[in-house]
C-alpha cells in the first residue's frame, strides 16, 4: 500500500460522517454534469472517492463503473449506493490503467478533484482518451490553487514535498487547457465554479485521430 492510498484510507471516515466543506461546489459540478448525460451512457467515474458525485448522477445514465485506489473510500461509496438502493454502479478498487477497461468502451468519463493530485497527468489524460468512444466526453472539476491564492498553493505544495500530504500540483486554468489539448481533446465548456476557490469545471470532447 503506497502513502497516497494510506492517506485516503484515513480520510474515508471524514467523508462518511462529516458534512463535506465543498458541498456547494460538488452540487454545482453535478448540475453541470447532468446536462451532458444520456440514459444510454456507460460512464467511468475515475477516482470516485466516497462516491458523493457518483451516486447523484447514477439515475441519469445506464451504468457507472467507479474506481479509486482507496479500499476504505470504495467501502463508503458502496454503502452510500446501497443506502440509496442504487443498482447501476460497479465499484472497483483499481486505477485508470486497469486492463479490464477496454478501449473505446465509455461514452463519458468523469474525474472530480483528482487532476491536481497526479504526477503523470498527461499519461492519465491519454488513457482517458483511449477509453472513450469516438466523440465521447471527459468531464472534470479541479481545484486550481495557483490561479489566485498563490500562498495556499505554495504552502500545500511544500507539505506535499514533506510527504505530509499526497503529491499536489497547484495548477492554473491554462495548465488544464493545455493538458487536455495535448491529450487530443476539444474543450467545449468551462466554468469557475466558485470565484474564491477557483474550481475549474471542464467538458471536453475526444477528437478523432
Amino acid at each position: 500500500m503506497d502513502k497516497s492510498e494510506k492517506f485516503w484510507d484515513r480520510s474515508a471516515k471524514e467523508y462518511e460522517h462529516k458534512k463535506i466543506d465543498w458541498e456547494k461546489i460538488y452540487n454545482k459540478a453535478v448540475e453541470n454534469t447532468k446536462k451532458h448525460l444520456n440514459s444510454s451512457d456507460v460512464v467511468l467515474d475515475y477516482a470516485c472517492g466516497a462516491g458523493v458525485i457518483t451516486a447523484q448522477i447514477a439515475d441519469y445514465v445506464k451504468e457507472i463503473h467507479a474506481n479509486d485506489i482507496s479500499s476504505k473510500m470504495i467501502d463508503v461509496a458502496q454503502r452510500i449506493a446501497d443506502e440509496r438502493k442504487i443498482k447501476n454502479i460497479n465499484f472497483l478498487k483499481t486505477t485508470i490503467f486497469d486492463d479490464r477497461y477496454e478501449k473505446e468502451s465509455f461514452n463519458v468519463i468523469t474525474a472530480f478533484n483528482i487532476l491536481h493530485l497526479l504526477e503523470n497527468s498527461l499519461e492519465v489524460i491519454q488513457r482517458i482518451n483511449q477509453l472513450l468512444k469516438p466523440g465521447g466526453l471527459f468531464i472534470s472539476e479541479t481545484p486550481c490553487l495557483r490561479e489566485k491564492n498563490s500562498f495556499l498553493g505554495g504552502f500545500l505544495k511544500f507539505l506535499s514535498k514533506l510527504r505530509i500530504i499526497p503529491y499536489l500540483n497547484p495548477l492554473k486554468f491554462s495548465d488544464l487547457d493545455v493538458l487536455l489539448t495535448e491529450g487530443n481533446f476539444q474543450i467545449i465548456e468551462t466554468e469557475d465554479l466558485q470565484q474564491k476557490q477557483t474550481n475549474y469545471f471542464i467538458v471536453a470532447k475526444k477528437l478523432h485521430l
